[in-house]
């Protein structure tokens, strides 16, 4: 997903010498009425601030008295058991997102009778209040608007969730700029509404055509609802008209937006986020880009020339950033590969009454790309010392114009430096041996991405999901597709959702995929047939079969851990444990008797519960309240993301969101040791070679390959030649340990090593 840009803000705040040109001041506040509830869990409530499909926003206070904004879910949506498990995954996505025009989730109660969560109170009107009670705004604080909310958009899709429900209602106009509510918060309903009547939730006038047909909605889908803000924020009306719901839809199908009266150039940024095809529009980045060169310069460029001019008598300095992650005493560390340098200090300030000579922009935060040039920029030319402002009415001394000659030929030498191409690629310099792909993998499919990754028993295939719920089979040898599945839900419905695990039974014949609604689909490989579905109550993120293959466990967000007959024609209920925490990874240990789950309790509003749990698989109570507590709880100070057993049973390795990698006795349930890396911030994804000697974990340069006797990384897997900080999602070894898979999301390809030996 895209990522926010993380050097110089892509547009300044509002609030620095600026108006911004829009109204602030709230509408009046509704009393409660007599239906309306006087508390929600500690918060009093106060009055109706409005309401929405999902449920009514009141105006609440802490015990303190601070002010809150409080979303209670209509009962309609809190009765159904698939919307409450949804809802909660996506509050707890929502709790990710940090930004600058966003407003944070601060508590929630997912379980009580009427559901609600709280977040920050922004005091000012919604875009649809504000133009209906003012007008439309003028074209230079719409372009504002336009690229705040793009930027608000960064924020959440950085957080790998997509808003869905984007429109002025949406939007609370501040002084401090608008912030973008409710995001992602939508698509919880869709678990209701999609399955019982076929519609989908959301506003349609704002609606992706993509969305509308129960395609796959990508970061697109948002900019196109971007694209119709951006035309009500300056006309007051919408790009596809009003009347019946079904004559929209069919508008936003088959017809172009009507742009009439759109003063340009929002009209142009209105008809690029428009376009019909979700690829052909624009990205929040580029949005921006246009808003900048298309603002005035009091909105596009005070921010940028006081980003990159030192006060008057300092030297602009950056200091390097701390690493992620950055290891505890008992950890082996590699010696700091990045950013360690000192940087150099910036150039003089210039002297009163020289010319304006514009000098580059300060380097970005190491590991986020730059942000991209203006198109209507000049070329940057260093600054060189020495150089004297050349005036053609006054005479030049002697030693001016030796100066002169000496800066321009510094200057001749510094531009050949600069514009020539190197002679070779630029490698950063890596802390251990590393290694580059000896090919790849390029998913199909709309969005061409990989998500869920497992090699075939025989090492002759390799499954990978994606984010549209298909999985596809490639043969290794010859570097090709094979076949695909399409997870479909028990009346046939293809599903649409992320994939987040794939994986094989012990003898090939079946393949399960789970997807980030929970839902669990199994197929026969050989005949290409779907055997049975579960869906999200039933089903489960996290799959794993047993080594006989004859059990399947399954590990869900709300902490549920399920094992299952996987002869049986409906995936029987065997077993039933309690995680008390999202599960978030399942494992069987080699003989079959042991089950791991991983939890990570970082969303909980009590005393975290992160730990890896052992289950004994023959207490099989499929009572929730029946069986008995697990054998060994591991306790971890931060969540639980991934775990694996050693080949030999022995050890069970966990990763955690910490960067530590943590081994354990199985036996005893004691911890036999805890290492990291700089390299390493968050261990998402790790897994054992089948000779037990190496664990590979993701990196943030890649995929980083341990000595397991050691405790100390061995190699480093890296994307390409130049060893760009990309971060590899998903690990798997081959069934003979001589290659190993991972998914480059950035570049949306997966890629294969050969194991370093």
């Amino acid at each position: 997903m895209s990522r926010p840009n993380h050097g110089r803000p892509a547009v300044p705040p509002v609030g620095e010498g600026q108006r911004t040109g829009w109204p602030t001041t709230p509408p009046p506040h509704r009393p409660l009425g007599a239906a309306d509830p006087a508390q929600a869990g500690r918060y009093r409530l106060e009055a109706v601030l409005g309401a929405g499909g999902m449920g009514r926003v009141y105006l609440g206070r802490t015990p303190a008295g601070s002010a809150v904004a409080v979303k209670v879910v209509h009962r309609e949506y809190a009765a159904d058991p698939s919307f409450r498990k949804r809802f909660e995954q996506e509050v707890a996505a929502a709790r990710r997102v940090q930004g600058l025009y966003t407003v944070p989730v601060v508590d929630a109660d997912l379980r009580a009778d009427e559901p609600w969560l709280a977040t920050a109170y922004v005091p000012g009107p919604s875009l649809q209040h504000a133009v209906a009670e003012s007008g439309p705004l003028a074209a230079d604080a719409a372009l504002g608007l336009i690229a705040r909310v793009a930027e608000a958009l960064q924020s959440i899709h950085a957080a790998d969730v997509i808003h869905r429900d984007l429109k002025p209602s949406n939007i609370i106009l501040t002084a401090d700029g608008p912030k973008v509510i409710d995001f992602g918060i939508a698509r919880a309903a869709d678990v209701t509404s999609v399955t019982a009547t076929g519609m989908r939730t959301g506003t349609p006038a704002y609606m992706a055509p993509e969305y509308i047909r129960g395609q796959s909605v990508t970061e697109a889908g948002d900019v196109f609802a971007l694209g119709v803000v951006a035309h009500f924020a300056a006309t007051g009306r919408l790009a596809f008209g009003g009347g019946t719901d079904h004559g929209v839809v069919y508008r936003i199908l088959e017809q172009a937006p009507d742009l009439d009266g759109c003063p340009e150039p929002i009209r142009t940024i209105a008809a690029g986020c428009l376009e019909k095809a979700p690829e052909r529009r624009p990205t929040t980045t580029e949005i921006i880009e246009q808003c900048r060169r298309d603002s005035t310069p009091d909105i596009a460029d005070v921010h940028t020339r006081t980003a990159v001019s030192p006060a008057e008598g300092e030297l602009a300095t950056l200091s390097p950033p701390v690493a992620p992650g950055a290891p505890d005493a008992d950890t082996h560390t590699a010696p700091a590969p990045r950013g360690s340098e000192p940087v150099a200090p910036g150039p003089p300030p210039t002297a009163p009454g020289s010319p304006d000579v514009r000098t580059p922009p300060a380097p970005a935060a190491v590991g986020h790309d730059p942000e991209p040039a203006d198109a209507s920029d000049e070329p940057m030319v260093p600054p060189v010392i020495g150089v004297l402002p050349y005036s053609p009415t006054a005479p030049a001394s002697g030693f001016a114009l030796l100066a002169g000659g000496i800066g321009l030929l510094t200057l001749v030498i510094v531009l050949i430096i600069v514009l020539l191409p190197p002679s070779a690629p630029s490698r950063p310099k890596l802390a251990y041996r590393s290694y580059e792909p000896t090919a790849s993998l390029s998913p199909t499919g709309r969005s061409r991405t990989a998500e869920g990754m497992a090699f075939s028993p025989d090492g002759k295939t390799l499954a990978t999901g994606n984010f549209e719920g298909t999985v596809w089979l490639w043969d290794v040898a010859r570097r090709k597709q094979k076949t695909s599945f399409t997870q479909r839900d028990g009346i046939g419905q293809a599903y649409d959702f992320r994939t987040r695990d794939v994986v094989f039974s012990p003898n090939g014949k079946l393949l399960a995929a789970t997807n980030q609604i929970g839902a669990l689909t199994l197929w026969d490989v050989a005949k290409h047939r779907q055997l049975r579905s579960l869906d999200g109550t039933d089903g489960g993120e996290s799959v794993a079969f047993s080594p006989d293959g004859k059990l399947f466990a399954t590990g869900d967000g709300p902490g549920s851990v399920m094992l299952r007959d996987a002869g049986s024609r409906m995936g029987k209920l065997l077993a039933y444990w309690n995680q008390e925490a999202d599960v978030t990874a399942v494992a069987f240990s080699p003989d079959g008797k042991t089950l791991a789950s991983a939890g990570d309790d970082s969303d909980s509003n009590l005393t975290p519960q992160h730990s890896v749990r052992l289950w004994n698989v023959a207490d099989r109570a499929p009572d929730p309240y029946g069986q008995d507590d697990a054998r060994a709880t591991l306790e971890h100070t931060s969540g639980v993301r991934s775990l694996a057993f050693s080949p030999d049973g022995r050890t069970l390795a966990t990763g955690s969101l910490d960067g530590k990698v943590r081994l354990w006795d199985v036996k005893t349930g004691r911890q036999r040791a805890t290492f990291g890396d700089s390299y390493v911030s968050s261990v998402e994804h790790l897994a054992f070679s089948p000779d037990g000697r190496t664990l590979a974990t993701n990196a943030d340069v890649g995929l980083l390959l341990w000595n397991v006797a050691g405790r100390k990384p061995r190699a480093i897997l890296t994307n390409d030649a130049q060893g760009s900080n990309v971060k590899i999602n998903e690990v798997a070894f081959s069934p003979d340990g001589k290659l190993i898979a991972g998914n480059d999301g950035k570049h949306r390809a997966v890629r294969l090593w050969k194991n370093p030996r």
